[in-house]
């Protein structure tokens, strides 16, 4: 009985790592995607970029796009998740807003087998810097743990706000 269970917790144990080895390759092309900024996420500043969604969509700035929401921290994804949620599937296109989420620190087993699979099931697009160098431009360590909502006149910044709650968020984006 003994010898039974221990080669059971072996085996799922080799297929569980073999599982985390076929998927801990990057899924997302390299080719076509980037992200600048002439000055971060301030006033005045211009942005662009192209970035892939968690169907490897590939989503491009436009001129017509007046709101991004960027989060860069785990805890400050889930709030805005949570609220987009409750929203009807077009609530992001109907307001001209985009929702961008950085990635790029999750190991890349753990956003193949976790992540991906749970935002694939999202109703809205949610666009990924998935390597540092996508975000870059945007990222200031002193507010990674804040949702920045950028208000835009052709790619250029007009307005920063930061929220750090659901309720800061639904202000920001009226």
């Amino acid at each position: 009985m003994l010898k039974k269970l221990i080669i059971l917790v072996v085996s799922l144990l080799v297929i569980i790592a073999v599982l985390v080895g076929l998927s801990s390759k990057e899924i997302f092309k390299q080719e076509g995607y980037f992200a600048k900024s002439t000055n971060g996420l301030n006033v005045g500043s211009n942005i662009d970029f192209t970035l892939p969604n968690q169907h490897d969509e590939q989503i491009s700035l436009s001129d017509d796009t007046k709101k991004v929401i960027f989060v860069f921290a785990k805890s400050t994804g889930h709030t805005v998740k949570q609220y987009l949620s409750t929203q009807p599937s077009d609530f992001l296109t109907s307001k001209d807003m985009l929702f961008v989420a950085d990635i790029s620190p999750m190991p890349v087993a753990i956003r193949n087998l976790m992540a991906m699979p749970d935002l694939k099931k999202s109703s809205y697009s949610v666009l990924l810097t998935f390597e540092p160098t996508l975000t870059e431009p945007f990222m200031d360590e002193s507010k990674k743990d804040k949702i920045i909502i950028v208000t835009l006149d052709r790619k250029q910044i007009t307005n920063v706000v930061y929220a750090i709650d659901e309720k800061e968020l639904i202000e920001a984006i009226k």
